[in-house]
């Protein structure tokens, strides 16, 4: 029998059947520490993110009798450092599994930042108190808004989560310059929508620029007009709105933008959008927290917020429209609902907790903040000893500048 001669021709058949061969893997950056890097993400995370989420994790074994896993939904950066956190400082005391599903643009395998977020998940995805099915998937967060898309199936499919945490680096509300995917408040009523089909109560987190960069002229006009209408309209949220901003009875009508600062206005529209929205899907929202700091260095205007909401599920009968059955006990309208669990929100935009400042003044929080994140980027791969070097320098450059 004649020996077989391999040609050019099956080499090119070869290499159309597997490829032009695996995409090279890009170069590993030098890692630099980040803005969020700073003492200040971590109380956010510590005093607000952890604390809402342990004080959910201990509500639901009390009526529950016992939880078995924390289910979590998040913007992670590719460090993972609120995954870490969540982990080390609730999931393994409490013995409780910590599932993810994280939305990052850079989870590609061509993205430079590729190699710190495989490493990151590979690791984290280890821990003993993670679910290994959990992931960072490589897709656009605001496409959850898509019910044909594969981020709105990977939503649905690890839904229901007991923490939906929309934590950016922009503007929440800020102009869309891809006008070929949906913003971030479509995004978040398909969450929330989604939500409303389960019983378990459930925490949202978000982090935003609030500055006039980062706010689209017409949102900001609309979360005004929310502001006002709620003002307007429930007596028990101007009551709380004078006591708060100190203003006197009389005969002239309030203007809330004439009352408050640019980004108390801010957080007072956004609030009642999410408040809206979330009765209009049969959802209770508790407001628990804001928590505002700056992006740069100096002194100047905190132009970031993180807000804490505590949302569950809240059946009510909608009337008969042919007036035949009536309810045992009538349910409160929806401007009833609105009206009460607003009453509040004044009250926690003006005792809000200015990071920064805090920090400034009490040196052992300061301090704390850099142990823990110092440990905390440890784990991650970063040098614990410049880290430190690094936090105090750029808190020297705060009180220079």
């Amino acid at each position: 029998m004649a020996e077989e001669v391999t040609g050019a021709d099956d080499s090119d058949d070869l290499r159309a059947l597997l490829g032009g061969g695996p995409v090279p893997f890009p170069k590993r950056k030098e890692r630099k520490f980040q803005p969020w890097h700073r003492p200040r993400k971590q109380y956010v995370r510590r005093a607000q993110w952890c604390r809402e989420i342990s004080n959910l994790a201990r509500d639901l074994k009390r009526t529950k009798g016992e939880l078995s896993e924390i289910r979590y939904l998040t913007l992670p950066g590719n460090d993972l450092l609120d995954i870490r956190q969540i982990a080390e400082t609730i999931c393994a005391p409490q013995q409780i599994e910590l599932r993810y599903l994280g939305f990052n643009s850079a989870a590609i395998p061509t993205a430079e930042d590729q190699p710190e977020l495989d490493g990151a998940q590979f690791s984290i995805n280890r821990m003993d108190w993670i679910q290994r099915q959990s992931e960072v998937f490589a897709g656009d967060f605001r496409r959850v808004a898509d019910t044909r898309s594969v981020p709105y199936q990977r939503m649905k499919r690890d839904a229901p989560f007991h923490a939906i945490n929309i934590d950016l680096c922009g503007g929440f509300a800020g102009r869309e310059k891809d006008q070929g995917v949906p913003n971030y408040f479509t995004a978040l009523r398909a969450i929330l929508h989604n939500q409303a089909r389960f019983d378990e109560p459930f925490l949202l987190f978000i982090t935003t620029r609030m500055d006039d960069d980062n706010v689209a002229e017409e949102v900001k006009e609309t979360l005004l007009r929310l502001a006002q209408e709620i003002h307007d309209t429930c007596l028990g949220y101007s009551a709380a709105f004078a006591d708060a901003w100190g203003v006197q009875e009389g005969d002239a009508p309030v203007l809330v933008p004439q009352v408050v600062d640019t980004s108390e206005a801010f957080m007072l529209g956004l609030t009642q959008w999410i408040i809206s929205n979330a009765i209009s899907f049969e959802l209770k929202a508790s407001v628990r927290s804001f928590m505002t700091y700056r992006t740069g260095l100096g002194v100047g205007e905190d132009d970031i917020v993180s807000l804490a909401i505590r949302l569950k599920r809240e059946v009510v009968l909608p009337p008969d429209p042919h007036e035949l059955g009536q309810p045992f006990n009538a349910s409160p309208s929806q401007a009833e609902r609105q009206c009460e669990q607003s009453a509040i929100v004044p009250e926690r935009v003006s005792k809000r907790t200015r990071v920064d400042a805090l920090l400034r003044t009490q040196a052992e929080e300061f301090e704390r903040c850099i142990g823990e994140s110092s440990a905390l980027l440890g784990s991650a791969g970063y040098d614990p000893v410049e880290y430190r070097t690094w936090a105090i320098q750029q808190e020297g450059l705060d009180a220079t500048s």
